[in-house]
């Protein structure tokens, strides 16, 4: 992945024209240090005349959604077209793009999915004894064990040799009044303590229909979902439903969840969002809009799908 930054910044400097400044800012790194790596392009074998190293169509179209959506860093995965492999090639990107990114001492929140749960499959073990993996939500009742944000958290702890920290709570109650009592349960507060120190996030992003898991599993009904998409919500991020506009605020479903809001996600350092499938383009869009995610990871097709005019 660091590979990849150099070739970003290649493209941006010799192919779009940005200024080192314009380049500085937009990493927020210091000038010197954007000029050390630029004068380094040469000697990595990145530049001579054109761009090597890269599929350069997936650079434009990184660079695009960038600046779209105001997003740090978006990482296109190859999918060649075939839908059924797509989740196991972005689970592959995001996995390298997390072994090499997460450092010491950092205290990274987890969601729950399929995506997810392939992601730290995937990741290597590393001796990061000094992070903390915390379940950004409540727990879920599912069979599939592995999709659960409890057992995704264990994973990653095991995977980083680390240790993780769970909430003990439905991810959805029946009414806002359990959630008041919960949250004075000290289990329950331990947990909004800890998901208060993450600086590292990786989520999964959700449609709101009703064949959504959300819905399918049983944590919200049928009736939730048509209040929901009456007031224009279609998508969620970590069970948080997003407005079309990636607007968030005055849900109904809010006072009854048990997971981390949409502003403790924005206070995040590096929020990622791993997501695939044509089915969450409309969500995905809705999302990113939220302004609470810095880092996508995506496949080719959806990825462009997002960026068609609709």
């Amino acid at each position: 992945m660091e590979r990849n930054l150099y070739v970003k910044i290649a493209y941006w400097y010799y192919t779009l024209g940005m200024t080192q400044d314009e380049i500085a800012k937009r990493l927020s790194f210091t000038r010197q240090r954007v000029n050390q790596m630029i004068h380094s392009l040469p000697e990595l074998g990145i530049v001579s005349v054109n761009i090597h190293g890269y599929e350069r169509n997936h650079i434009e179209l990184e660079s695009q959604i960038e600046e779209r959506f105001g997003l740090k860093e978006v990482l296109v995965a190859t999918d060649y077209g075939e839908k059924e492999t797509a989740v196991y090639k972005v689970a592959n990107v995001a996995a390298q793009y997390l072994d090499e990114t997460i450092q010491q001492g950092d205290v990274i929140g987890v969601s729950w999915g399929r995506t997810l749960a392939e992601v730290v499959k995937q990741m290597a073990f590393r001796r990061r004894n000094e992070c903390r993996v915390v379940q950004l939500m409540g727990v879920q009742n599912v069979e599939q064990m592995v999709e659960k944000a409890d057992e995704i958290a264990r994973e990653l702890a095991n995977k980083l040799d680390c240790p993780s920290y769970m909430f003990y709570a439905p991810v959805v109650v029946e009414h806002a009044k359990t959630k008041e009592w919960l949250l004075l349960e000290r289990c329950v507060k331990a947990a909004y303590q800890m998901i208060q120190q993450c600086n590292v996030a990786v989520l999964g992003i959700g449609e709101l229909t009703e064949s959504s898991t959300m819905c399918t599993r049983g944590y919200i009904t049928k009736k939730d979902i048509q209040v929901l998409r009456a007031q224009g919500f279609v998508g969620d991020l970590a069970m948080n439903p997003v407005r079309k506009d990636g607007s968030y605020d005055n849900c109904p479903l809010t006072e009854r969840l048990m997971t981390s809001d949409m502003e403790c996600l924005r206070k995040i350092d590096n929020t990622v969002a791993v997501a695939t499938g044509e089915e969450k383009v409309e969500a995905i869009r809705a999302v990113l809009l939220s302004g609470c995610v810095d880092t996508l990871i995506i496949d080719e097709t959806t990825a462009r799908m997002v960026m068609e005019d609709r």
